[in-house]
């Protein structure tokens, strides 16, 4: 029973990690990249920081998100292979779920982010 409750638990925490994935991508992003601030604004001297905040940002992003999508990796493998499609169906679902709902669908989301 208790293993069960964990696993609801990874599975309940990747799904949240899943629909706030555009989000954080979006944010390491424009961080890494040195455009934290938009494309039009140059950083200058703070384009080193901005650089290390998204490191670190995706630092603590890994740590928050890896070892729950880990755990539900391997507890549903146990199951059977096949059963690696719903999690990942389920993670692919809520990413785009959530940049129709954040952004305003696809376009919107690519031209906020890259730029395009």
């Amino acid at each position: 029973m208790k293993s069960r409750v964990i696993y609801c638990l990874n599975f309940i925490w990747s799904g949240l990690i899943a629909f706030l994935l555009p989000i954080c991508f979006e944010i390491i992003y424009m961080n890494i990249t040195g455009h934290a601030k938009g494309y039009d604004y140059d950083l200058g001297a703070e384009k080193d920081i901005s650089v290390m905040f998204g490191c670190m940002e995706l630092l603590i992003w890994l740590v928050l998100a890896l070892p729950s999508i880990i755990c539900v990796i391997r507890k549903t493998m146990a199951k059977g292979r096949i059963f690696l499609l719903i999690p990942a169906v389920l993670y692919t679902a809520l990413a785009v779920i959530s940049i129709n709902i954040i952004y305003g669908g696809w376009s919107e989301y690519v031209k906020e982010v890259f730029n395009i």
